[in-house]
């Protein structure tokens, strides 16, 4: 067996080593929010928000979270379903719903740890333009030429509203997967 070439790319190295211990920090805070408060760490992202500035609309909330307003509805309506969060009319505008924390959710946000977005987004804020502006392209090229543009950008840590038959949206049922025939090898 041939024997391993050192790594000649020390820059692909040190990303992967970054990419690797931002996927583990951020899914270790995530496991230990849901053990510890039984919501997820995108739920609580969301809660920590409200309490900082009620009577953000959906809108709002998908401004100050940078992602999409269905996302942040869903979460929303997640924590709704959950007696953390009230959907009222705006006193000032009939026509607009604002969100607030329940009694339930200040309990829990003054209970809660600082949410690891939050670490994300200070510790963004304190790299010069440049470099903030360098990264996020080179991030963004690196998902393009790896095939992964067009995923959809979700809250860190978002969990899809369950389907029909309890599934996960947009994922396939055991069943389904184990029923699926076998690849054939093409004939020589």
């Amino acid at each position: 067996m041939a024997k391993l070439k050192k790594n000649r790319q020390p820059e692909l190295s040190r990303a992967l080593n970054a990419v690797r211990r931002m996927v583990r920090g951020l899914r270790s805070a995530a496991e230990a929010i849901e053990r510890e408060l039984s919501v997820s760490a995108a739920q609580l992202f969301v809660l920590r928000e409200l309490g900082d500035f009620p009577d953000q609309s959906v809108k709002d909330l998908a401004a100050v979270t940078m992602t999409t307003h269905s996302t942040v509805s869903q979460v929303v309506s997640q924590l709704i379903a959950k007696g953390m969060v009230t959907r009222t009319a705006d006193l000032t505008d009939g026509r607009r719903a604002v969100l607030r924390l329940t009694r339930a959710g200040t309990n829990l946000v003054n209970r809660a740890p600082r949410v690891i977005q939050a670490d994300l987004i200070q510790g963004f804020g304190a790299l010069r333009q440049a470099e903030r502006r360098a990264l996020a392209n080179g991030l963004e090229k690196w998902l393009d030429a790896s095939g992964m543009a067009r995923v959809p950008s979700r809250m860190l840590f978002d969990k899809p509203l369950l389907g029909k038959g309890g599934a996960r949206a947009g994922t396939k049922s055991r069943r389904a997967r184990a029923t699926r025939k076998p690849m054939t090898p093409p004939e020589k």
